[in-house]
């Protein structure tokens, strides 16, 4: 009796299992058959359970031919369904659709790089001498030169000095004058862009850079830097009438021949690269074809063999309202001083209790410099008109 009860039970288990393993075996074989890629379009071929509605009346549903096929897929692709896929418009999923038809399941991502805006041409800081302070500075200078004469004899008929002329001596002071901006950034924006904080940073320098081209260009060295413009020696010669003259190669040679020739040997153009364009149209409407411009194979440009440095805060000439434009030549780094004070490098402060209540932080720029002209005659002026 045990053991034909032990036996039931056994073949009961067996039977259990032998179901089991056929459960699972269809399971298989149906995501086989769902996960097997298709060359053709399939409609069930269940022709009592499902009908195709086509061309206003049923038909079984069944394997399409090759051509049809073809065709359907590529109706889907391109969006313009035909009758025969009429059935699918309104239920299809899509990226592009409302959130409820799938947009909202894509995920978005914002690249890590932000690129900057470029800055304007700055030349300035290149040229001029670059030193750094720990206070005022007083850079002295000679102004006026002193000069020599004859001598006669000193003789029985009576004695002669020499002339006494001595050089004249000036002297300016270099200052410290702060520049530089400040940008207030929300804690979430910083914390969820890891890039926002390093582009703020590089943003301040490039716009305390910009601001200080202007200064060192045309600061008029009133509680602000002094700058070139104005503060050099005036060009003169035969195309130039009280230091303007219409742009050509002429007036550009007559500027060449202002500046003593001491300084050529690390003289430079300075030029807004227009007014250096107007110059290379003028030669073309002349038909002026020398080699008066050269092109270095790096790019960088040279007039009569000296290079050109740009600068977008030099003037160029405007018709109206009449503005004239600029050329300079000359040794800058004789002509004018910058004094950074410290050092040179653009001091980045992160304040995080100033603006707190606000959930803000503050990122703040500055650079505490200053330049003084201190040898005009180290660099000619030419002014341009049409």
């Amino acid at each position: 009796m045990d053991r034909e009860s032990s036996y039931s039970e056994c073949d009961s288990g067996r039977d259990q299992i032998n179901g089991n393993i056929t459960r699972f075996a269809a399971i298989a074989k149906g995501r086989s058959e769902v996960g097997t890629p298709r060359q053709f379009a399939v409609i069930s071929a269940d022709v009592a359970a499902k009908k195709f509605y086509a061309m206003g009346g049923y038909r079984a549903a069944t394997q399409l031919q090759p051509e049809y096929g073809d065709a359907f897929w590529k109706a889907l692709k391109s969006g313009k369904h035909g009758f025969e896929a009429f059935a699918f418009q309104n239920a299809a999923l899509g990226e592009g659709g409302t959130t409820a038809d799938g947009s909202a399941l894509v995920p978005i991502e914002t690249d890590p790089s932000i690129p900057n805006l470029a800055i304007v041409e700055c030349s300035a800081r290149k040229l001029s001498k670059v030193i750094t302070t720990q206070m005022n500075l007083n850079l002295p200078y000679q102004s006026a030169k002193a000069t020599a004469a004859v001598k006669a004899e000193s003789n029985n008929s009576g004695t002669n000095a020499f002339a006494t002329n001595v050089p004249q001596f000036a002297t300016t002071e270099l200052q410290a004058y702060v520049v530089g901006d400040s940008v207030y950034a929300s804690w979430e924006l910083l914390q969820d862009s890891k890039a926002c904080a390093d582009f703020l940073t590089g943003e301040l320098g490039r716009i305390i850079t910009v601001e200080e081209e202007y200064l060192f260009t045309n600061g008029n060295g009133n509680g602000q830097p002094q700058g070139y413009l104005g503060n050099g020696t005036t060009a003169t010669g035969a195309s130039i009438s009280g230091g303007a003259a219409t742009l050509g190669i002429n007036p550009i040679i007559d500027t060449m021949g202002s500046l003593n020739a001491a300084y050529y040997n690390r003289a430079k153009w300075l030029v807004a690269r227009p007014e250096f364009n107007r110059l290379l149209k003028a030669q073309i409407a002349a038909s002026q074809y020398q080699t008066f411009v050269t092109f270095d194979p790096d790019g960088s440009a040279r007039l009569f063999g000296y290079p050109v440095a740009f600068s977008a805060e030099m003037p160029t000439y405007v018709s109206s309202p009449s503005t004239e434009g600029a050329w300079m030549f000359g040794d800058f780094n004789a002509f004018a001083v910058i004094g950074d004070r410290g050092d040179s490098n653009i001091r980045i402060k992160v304040l995080d209790q100033v603006a707190a209540l606000n959930g803000q932080t503050v990122i703040l720029g500055y650079r505490r410099t200053d330049q003084r002209v201190v040898l005009s005659e180290a660099v000619v002026q030419l002014n341009t008109s049409a």
